[in-house]
Protein backbone atom coordinates (compact mmCIF):
# COMPACT_ATOMS: atom_id res chain seq x y z
CA UNK A 1 0.00 0.00 0.00
CA UNK A 2 1.39 3.59 -0.37
CA UNK A 3 0.81 6.95 1.63
CA UNK A 4 1.45 9.43 -1.02
CA UNK A 5 1.96 8.30 -5.17
CA UNK A 6 1.84 10.02 -8.00
CA UNK A 7 -0.56 8.08 -10.18
CA UNK A 8 -1.67 8.48 -14.28
CA UNK A 9 -4.60 7.39 -14.97
CA UNK A 10 -5.57 6.99 -18.94
CA UNK A 11 -9.05 7.96 -20.40
CA UNK A 12 -9.68 5.76 -23.03
CA UNK A 13 -12.22 8.52 -24.57
CA UNK A 14 -9.29 10.68 -24.72
CA UNK A 15 -6.45 8.18 -25.74
CA UNK A 16 -7.83 7.37 -28.88
CA UNK A 17 -8.04 10.97 -30.23
CA UNK A 18 -5.56 13.14 -28.52
CA UNK A 19 -3.50 10.31 -26.62
CA UNK A 20 -3.83 12.41 -23.36
CA UNK A 21 -3.95 10.94 -19.59
CA UNK A 22 -4.93 12.54 -16.41
CA UNK A 23 -1.85 13.01 -13.73
CA UNK A 24 -2.99 12.59 -10.01
CA UNK A 25 -0.97 12.77 -6.87
CA UNK A 26 -2.68 10.47 -4.37
CA UNK A 27 -1.92 10.04 -0.70
CA UNK A 28 -4.26 6.64 1.41
CA UNK A 29 -4.82 7.47 4.54
CA UNK A 30 -5.60 11.57 4.14
CA UNK A 31 -8.67 13.68 3.39
CA UNK A 32 -9.50 16.93 2.53
CA UNK A 33 -11.21 19.20 5.00
CA UNK A 34 -13.35 20.75 2.29
CA UNK A 35 -17.58 22.18 2.84
CA UNK A 36 -18.02 22.82 -0.78
CA UNK A 37 -18.10 20.06 -2.92
CA UNK A 38 -19.71 19.32 -6.55
CA UNK A 39 -20.78 15.83 -6.89
CA UNK A 40 -21.08 12.66 -4.13
CA UNK A 41 -21.85 9.93 -5.51
CA UNK A 42 -21.73 6.28 -4.55
CA UNK A 43 -19.37 4.36 -6.71
CA UNK A 44 -17.41 1.46 -7.45
CA UNK A 45 -13.92 2.06 -6.84
CA UNK A 46 -11.16 4.01 -6.76
CA UNK A 47 -10.86 3.23 -10.31
CA UNK A 48 -14.11 4.79 -11.28
CA UNK A 49 -13.93 7.26 -8.60
CA UNK A 50 -10.44 8.57 -10.40
CA UNK A 51 -12.28 8.20 -13.92
CA UNK A 52 -15.27 10.69 -12.99
CA UNK A 53 -13.37 13.34 -11.82
CA UNK A 54 -9.99 12.75 -15.03
CA UNK A 55 -13.59 13.45 -16.96
CA UNK A 56 -14.41 16.33 -15.26
CA UNK A 57 -12.43 19.75 -16.01
CA UNK A 58 -14.45 21.43 -12.91
CA UNK A 59 -12.65 18.14 -10.66
CA UNK A 60 -9.28 19.71 -8.84
CA UNK A 61 -9.56 17.67 -5.74
CA UNK A 62 -11.12 14.42 -4.58
CA UNK A 63 -11.80 12.02 -1.29
CA UNK A 64 -12.95 8.30 -1.48
CA UNK A 65 -13.77 6.59 1.51
CA UNK A 66 -12.68 3.05 0.49
CA UNK A 67 -15.53 1.18 3.06
CA UNK A 68 -18.55 2.84 1.43
CA UNK A 69 -17.35 3.88 -2.04
CA UNK A 70 -18.28 7.37 -1.60
CA UNK A 71 -16.70 9.96 -4.07
CA UNK A 72 -16.66 13.71 -3.24
CA UNK A 73 -15.22 15.88 -5.67
CA UNK A 74 -14.13 19.22 -5.22
CA UNK A 75 -13.64 22.27 -7.89
CA UNK A 76 -12.06 24.43 -6.70
CA UNK A 77 -8.53 25.52 -4.63
CA UNK A 78 -9.55 24.48 -1.75
CA UNK A 79 -8.68 26.43 1.82
CA UNK A 80 -9.13 23.56 3.65
CA UNK A 81 -6.45 21.52 5.07
CA UNK A 82 -5.06 17.75 4.15
CA UNK A 83 -5.19 16.00 7.26
CA UNK A 84 -5.18 11.79 8.39
CA UNK A 85 -7.77 9.74 8.17
CA UNK A 86 -8.10 6.28 8.00
CA UNK A 87 -9.81 4.93 5.08
CA UNK A 88 -9.66 7.52 2.62
CA UNK A 89 -8.07 8.62 -0.19
CA UNK A 90 -7.25 12.22 -1.19
CA UNK A 91 -6.62 12.65 -4.94
CA UNK A 92 -5.36 15.65 -6.40
CA UNK A 93 -5.73 16.11 -10.18
CA UNK A 94 -2.28 17.60 -11.41
CA UNK A 95 -2.88 18.37 -14.82
CA UNK A 96 -3.57 16.51 -18.24
CA UNK A 97 -0.03 14.93 -20.03
CA UNK A 98 1.07 14.15 -23.56
CA UNK A 99 1.67 10.22 -24.23
CA UNK A 100 4.89 10.93 -25.13
CA UNK A 101 5.92 12.57 -21.81
CA UNK A 102 5.21 9.25 -19.97
CA UNK A 103 8.92 8.16 -19.92
CA UNK A 104 10.14 11.08 -18.06
CA UNK A 105 7.80 11.20 -14.92
CA UNK A 106 8.00 8.25 -12.05
CA UNK A 107 4.36 7.06 -12.04
CA UNK A 108 2.53 4.30 -10.30
CA UNK A 109 -0.95 2.93 -12.07
CA UNK A 110 -4.33 2.56 -10.06
CA UNK A 111 -4.75 -0.62 -10.48
CA UNK A 112 -7.62 -1.56 -12.98
CA UNK A 113 -11.20 -2.39 -11.53
CA UNK A 114 -11.39 -6.02 -9.57
CA UNK A 115 -7.60 -6.77 -9.73
CA UNK A 116 -7.37 -5.62 -5.97
CA UNK A 117 -9.47 -6.33 -3.00
CA UNK A 118 -8.86 -2.51 -2.66
CA UNK A 119 -11.15 -2.02 -5.83
CA UNK A 120 -13.41 -4.89 -5.53
CA UNK A 121 -16.51 -4.43 -7.77
CA UNK A 122 -19.88 -5.53 -6.63
CA UNK A 123 -20.19 -8.32 -9.38
CA UNK A 124 -18.74 -9.20 -12.82
CA UNK A 125 -21.53 -7.21 -14.75
CA UNK A 126 -20.23 -4.17 -13.23
CA UNK A 127 -16.89 -4.74 -15.49
CA UNK A 128 -18.93 -4.50 -18.44
CA UNK A 129 -18.56 -0.70 -18.27
CA UNK A 130 -15.11 -0.47 -18.36
CA UNK A 131 -13.55 0.53 -21.51
CA UNK A 132 -11.80 -2.00 -22.66
CA UNK A 133 -14.39 -4.40 -21.94
CA UNK A 134 -12.07 -7.02 -19.34
CA UNK A 135 -11.34 -10.58 -20.63
CA UNK A 136 -12.87 -13.36 -18.42
CA UNK A 137 -10.60 -14.62 -15.22
CA UNK A 138 -10.72 -14.12 -11.69
CA UNK A 139 -11.69 -10.84 -9.97
CA UNK A 140 -12.23 -9.35 -6.17
CA UNK A 141 -15.94 -9.21 -5.80
CA UNK A 142 -17.67 -7.67 -3.31
CA UNK A 143 -21.72 -7.52 -3.32
CA UNK A 144 -22.13 -6.35 0.66
CA UNK A 145 -20.26 -3.33 -0.08
CA UNK A 146 -19.85 -2.52 3.51
CA UNK A 147 -15.77 -3.36 3.88
CA UNK A 148 -13.06 -4.26 2.38
CA UNK A 149 -13.01 -7.44 4.42
CA UNK A 150 -15.69 -9.03 2.79
CA UNK A 151 -14.52 -8.86 -0.92
CA UNK A 152 -13.46 -12.59 -2.60
CA UNK A 153 -12.04 -13.88 -5.78
CA UNK A 154 -14.12 -15.12 -7.98
CA UNK A 155 -14.67 -15.99 -11.68
CA UNK A 156 -16.28 -13.40 -14.62
CA UNK A 157 -17.75 -14.78 -17.99
CA UNK A 158 -17.15 -12.16 -19.92
CA UNK A 159 -18.13 -13.89 -22.73
CA UNK A 160 -21.50 -15.40 -22.88
CA UNK A 161 -24.19 -13.46 -24.29
CA UNK A 162 -22.67 -10.19 -23.54
CA UNK A 163 -20.90 -11.26 -20.46
CA UNK A 164 -20.79 -9.47 -16.84
CA UNK A 165 -21.77 -13.05 -15.28
CA UNK A 166 -20.30 -14.20 -11.93
CA UNK A 167 -20.11 -17.60 -11.32
CA UNK A 168 -21.25 -18.23 -8.13
CA UNK A 169 -21.65 -22.26 -8.67
CA UNK A 170 -19.51 -25.27 -10.65
CA UNK A 171 -20.40 -28.89 -9.44
CA UNK A 172 -20.11 -32.59 -10.83
CA UNK A 173 -21.82 -35.93 -10.21
CA UNK A 174 -21.52 -38.50 -7.73
CA UNK A 175 -22.54 -41.17 -9.97
CA UNK A 176 -22.33 -40.01 -13.65
CA UNK A 177 -21.44 -43.31 -15.42
CA UNK A 178 -25.04 -44.40 -13.96
CA UNK A 179 -26.79 -41.64 -14.73
CA UNK A 180 -30.24 -42.49 -13.92
CA UNK A 181 -28.63 -44.70 -10.34
CA UNK A 182 -30.29 -43.11 -7.20
CA UNK A 183 -26.57 -42.69 -6.23
CA UNK A 184 -25.94 -40.26 -8.83
CA UNK A 185 -26.74 -36.66 -7.38
CA UNK A 186 -24.66 -32.91 -8.14
CA UNK A 187 -22.09 -32.21 -5.78
CA UNK A 188 -21.18 -30.03 -4.06
CA UNK A 189 -24.39 -28.36 -3.74
CA UNK A 190 -24.87 -24.45 -2.27
CA UNK A 191 -26.24 -23.27 0.67
CA UNK A 192 -29.88 -23.11 -0.38
CA UNK A 193 -32.82 -24.59 1.62
CA UNK A 194 -34.08 -28.04 0.78
CA UNK A 195 -35.46 -31.59 2.44
CA UNK A 196 -33.35 -31.90 5.99
CA UNK A 197 -32.26 -35.83 4.12
CA UNK A 198 -30.16 -34.34 1.44
CA UNK A 199 -26.64 -35.73 1.99
CA UNK A 200 -24.41 -33.99 -0.42
CA UNK A 201 -21.89 -32.01 1.20
CA UNK A 202 -22.67 -28.30 1.18
CA UNK A 203 -19.97 -25.78 -0.24
CA UNK A 204 -20.04 -22.00 0.60
CA UNK A 205 -16.44 -21.56 -1.18
CA UNK A 206 -16.23 -19.15 -4.02
CA UNK A 207 -15.61 -21.79 -6.97
CA UNK A 208 -12.54 -19.98 -8.90
CA UNK A 209 -12.94 -21.80 -12.26
CA UNK A 210 -15.65 -24.31 -13.86
CA UNK A 211 -14.31 -27.42 -12.37
CA UNK A 212 -13.31 -26.09 -8.87
CA UNK A 213 -16.49 -27.70 -7.54
CA UNK A 214 -17.36 -25.14 -5.14
CA UNK A 215 -20.54 -22.62 -4.89
CA UNK A 216 -20.52 -18.97 -3.07
CA UNK A 217 -23.07 -19.01 -0.18
CA UNK A 218 -26.46 -18.93 -1.75
CA UNK A 219 -27.56 -15.61 0.70
CA UNK A 220 -25.06 -13.73 -1.71
CA UNK A 221 -26.61 -14.82 -5.01
CA UNK A 222 -29.37 -11.97 -4.84
CA UNK A 223 -27.13 -9.61 -4.23
CA UNK A 224 -24.94 -10.21 -7.29
CA UNK A 225 -27.94 -10.15 -9.72
CA UNK A 226 -31.12 -11.58 -10.99
CA UNK A 227 -30.69 -13.31 -14.35
CA UNK A 228 -28.89 -16.88 -14.32
CA UNK A 229 -26.91 -18.73 -16.58
CA UNK A 230 -26.75 -22.32 -16.71
CA UNK A 231 -24.14 -24.10 -18.13
CA UNK A 232 -23.24 -27.33 -18.65
CA UNK A 233 -20.74 -29.73 -20.94
CA UNK A 234 -23.69 -32.79 -20.96
CA UNK A 235 -27.08 -30.56 -21.21
CA UNK A 236 -27.68 -27.02 -23.63
CA UNK A 237 -26.51 -23.75 -21.94
CA UNK A 238 -29.50 -21.45 -20.71
CA UNK A 239 -30.21 -17.59 -20.03
CA UNK A 240 -32.74 -17.07 -17.55
CA UNK A 241 -34.92 -14.42 -16.24
CA UNK A 242 -36.65 -14.05 -13.63
CA UNK A 243 -40.91 -13.58 -13.47
CA UNK A 244 -43.47 -15.31 -11.06
CA UNK A 245 -40.05 -17.34 -9.83
CA UNK A 246 -36.37 -16.68 -9.15
CA UNK A 247 -33.76 -18.52 -8.51
CA UNK A 248 -31.86 -16.25 -6.55
CA UNK A 249 -34.69 -15.59 -4.09
CA UNK A 250 -35.79 -18.61 -4.18
CA UNK A 251 -39.23 -18.65 -5.55
CA UNK A 252 -41.63 -20.59 -7.61
CA UNK A 253 -43.16 -19.56 -10.49
CA UNK A 254 -42.43 -18.74 -14.30
CA UNK A 255 -39.52 -17.83 -15.66
CA UNK A 256 -38.19 -16.77 -19.47
CA UNK A 257 -35.65 -18.95 -20.56
CA UNK A 258 -33.64 -19.10 -23.69
CA UNK A 259 -31.05 -21.28 -25.42
CA UNK A 260 -27.52 -19.94 -25.72
CA UNK A 261 -26.05 -22.68 -26.72
CA UNK A 262 -26.32 -26.23 -28.00
CA UNK A 263 -24.20 -28.73 -26.76
CA UNK A 264 -25.70 -31.36 -27.92
CA UNK A 265 -28.19 -32.08 -31.41
CA UNK A 266 -30.49 -34.15 -29.69
CA UNK A 267 -34.35 -32.69 -29.45
CA UNK A 268 -32.92 -29.49 -31.00
CA UNK A 269 -36.89 -28.22 -31.72
CA UNK A 270 -37.71 -28.17 -27.94
CA UNK A 271 -37.96 -25.10 -26.16
CA UNK A 272 -36.03 -23.66 -23.37
CA UNK A 273 -38.13 -24.49 -19.92
CA UNK A 274 -40.33 -21.75 -18.64
CA UNK A 275 -40.88 -21.95 -15.17
CA UNK A 276 -39.04 -22.33 -11.75
CA UNK A 277 -39.48 -24.98 -8.76
CA UNK A 278 -36.83 -24.56 -5.53
CA UNK A 279 -37.63 -27.69 -3.73
CA UNK A 280 -40.25 -30.17 -5.01
CA UNK A 281 -37.76 -32.93 -4.97
CA UNK A 282 -34.19 -32.45 -3.63
CA UNK A 283 -33.10 -29.46 -4.83
CA UNK A 284 -34.26 -26.75 -7.85
CA UNK A 285 -35.07 -27.86 -10.90
CA UNK A 286 -35.98 -26.10 -14.33
CA UNK A 287 -39.13 -27.09 -16.00
CA UNK A 288 -42.21 -26.24 -18.52
CA UNK A 289 -45.81 -28.42 -17.43
CA UNK A 290 -45.43 -31.03 -15.05
CA UNK A 291 -42.88 -31.06 -12.18
CA UNK A 292 -41.56 -34.46 -13.15
CA UNK A 293 -42.49 -35.28 -16.64
CA UNK A 294 -40.74 -31.99 -18.61
CA UNK A 295 -37.74 -31.48 -16.57
CA UNK A 296 -34.95 -29.74 -18.66
CA UNK A 297 -32.47 -29.77 -15.61
CA UNK A 298 -33.05 -30.47 -11.93
CA UNK A 299 -30.21 -30.21 -9.22
CA UNK A 300 -30.66 -33.37 -7.02
CA UNK A 301 -28.76 -33.39 -4.01
CA UNK A 302 -29.53 -36.54 -2.35
CA UNK A 303 -27.40 -40.01 -3.03
CA UNK A 304 -30.35 -42.22 -2.49
CA UNK A 305 -33.47 -41.49 -4.36
CA UNK A 306 -34.23 -39.42 -7.51
CA UNK A 307 -31.37 -38.34 -10.21
CA UNK A 308 -30.23 -34.79 -11.57
CA UNK A 309 -31.87 -34.78 -14.74
CA UNK A 310 -30.13 -32.75 -17.43
CA UNK A 311 -32.14 -33.40 -20.53
CA UNK A 312 -32.28 -31.17 -23.42
CA UNK A 313 -35.32 -32.78 -24.80
CA UNK A 314 -37.39 -31.28 -21.61
CA UNK A 315 -39.11 -34.84 -20.25
CA UNK A 316 -37.18 -36.05 -17.44
CA UNK A 317 -35.30 -39.08 -19.56
CA UNK A 318 -31.50 -39.29 -19.47
CA UNK A 319 -31.28 -37.83 -23.15
CA UNK A 320 -27.70 -35.52 -22.12
CA UNK A 321 -24.58 -36.22 -23.41
CA UNK A 322 -22.85 -39.07 -22.63
CA UNK A 323 -19.20 -40.77 -22.72
CA UNK A 324 -17.73 -37.11 -21.36
CA UNK A 325 -14.90 -37.23 -19.62
CA UNK A 326 -14.94 -34.27 -17.04
CA UNK A 327 -18.84 -34.05 -17.00
CA UNK A 328 -19.93 -30.87 -15.05
CA UNK A 329 -22.13 -27.48 -14.80
CA UNK A 330 -22.00 -24.20 -13.61
CA UNK A 331 -24.43 -21.26 -12.19
CA UNK A 332 -23.52 -17.32 -12.90
CA UNK A 333 -25.75 -14.57 -11.98
CA UNK A 334 -25.87 -11.51 -13.66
Amino acid sequence: MFETALILLYLTTVVKTKEEGVYFKVRENHFLVDEKTVWDQKVDSLLSCSQICGRRYDCKYVNFKKDQGICSISDRQSSGKVVQRKGYFYLKKVGYLSKWLITSIDYQAIPSAGTTRQVAVSSCQILRSQSPIPTSGIYWINPKGESQANAFKSYCDMETDGGGWTLVWSYTFTNYSRFTSKSNAITPRPSWSVKSNVDVPISTTPPLNETDFNAVNFSEWKQLGSRVLIKSNINNWLVCEPGTGSFVNWKDGSMSCQIVKRVTDTCNMTLAPSKFASSKGYGPMFYSTGYWNSTYYYFDGFTRNNWPTHDPCGKNRAKHLKNVGDPHGNIYIR
